[in-house]
């Protein structure tokens, strides 16, 4: 490293470094930042100056990180972390604390859970900025590359340096329409009605169908959609029905009736997940303990 210019080292330039890095694109980064591809592109030419090396060469349509880029990455994320962590030494004030906090959930529990979350924290800490995305199957991914800061998930990613806290557990029951529709009384009964059934990402598994194929049993979806959100519009006014996580019965399916599942069904246990390196930020304890007792009351 040139000694003569490694004190223009700043922590925005060191994000930069690690989020192009991450994205594997200038534009992409840009983006997740909030800036022009160029102010990234300028910080990165003036890391790559204080470097001596290019950190980035041409890969295809992309860019891929060269030797020394993945010699420092690791460094340079715990720089960040302390850093952060330096500037987080002060008195914590909630009334004043800002900046952003991400929480990865899917929207099954954006209603229910974090919308009370997002309430009381315009009431403690007005300044801070909640953002939510959806959530993904890869929740260690996007902890690792602090893509958020929590998931809310009933799927616990591998790996050591993740921590985890069981908020709340959701039993699975039956949703219908009572305008169209009656209750199953029986297994039978279940199995010879039309099903709707919610599957994420491109993989073609949904639980329900799992459990029934170890018993040798088989039922008909009409209705497939990759989320919550548009399942009660396509099903009202059908005799579809639904095995769903009874936490809907307050938002999404609330227009409909539910009985407990014909079918066996494990609950759900829902846990917050995070990476070690924020458990001690007092922010993120204190949010921490914000969603865990508002799940108590869900």
């Amino acid at each position: 490293m040139n000694k003569i210019d490694y004190l223009d080292i700043d922590g925005r330039i060191l994000r930069m470094f690690v989020l192009v890095y991450d994205e594997g694109s200038v534009t992409k980064a840009a983006e997740r930042l909030g800036i022009t591809q160029s102010a990234v592109s300028h910080g990165l030419e003036k890391l790559r100056t204080i470097m001596g090396d290019p950190l980035f060469v041409r890969a295809g349509r992309g860019i891929t990180p060269t030797h020394n880029a993945d010699a420092i990455i690791d460094e340079v994320r715990l720089l960040l972390r302390d850093m952060r962590s330096l500037s987080e030494q002060r008195k914590f004030d909630l009334a004043t604390v800002s900046g952003q906090f991400v929480v990865a959930a899917n929207d099954i529990y954006w209603g229910t859970l974090l919308g009370p979350v997002y309430a009381q924290i315009t009431a403690e800490a007005p300044e801070l900025n909640f953002r939510v995305i959806q959530s993904g199957i890869d929740a260690a991914a996007v902890l690792r590359n602090e893509e958020c800061d929590l998931v809310v998930t009933p799927l616990l990613p591998e790996g050591s340096e993740f921590k985890q806290q069981k908020i709340f557990t959701d039993k699975f029951v039956c949703f219908y329409d009572p305008d169209v529709t009656s209750a199953p009384k029986t297994l039978e009964d279940y199995l010879s009605r039309r099903h709707a059934r919610i599957v994420f990402g491109a993989v073609d598994i949904n639980p329900i169908d799992q459990i029934l194929a170890l018993q040798g049993k088989h039922r008909r979806v009409t209705l497939q959609v990759p989320n919550f959100a548009g399942l009660p519009e396509l099903m009202k006014g059908t005799d579809v029905i639904a095995i769903l996580p009874e936490t809907l019965k307050s938002t999404f399916m609330r227009d409909f009736s539910r009985v407990p599942s014909p079918i066996a069904v494990e609950p759900l246990s829902i846990y917050q997940v995070w990476h070690q390196r924020d458990d001690d930020r007092p922010l993120h304890r204190w949010m921490r303990q914000l969603i865990q007792q508002t799940a108590r009351k869900i």
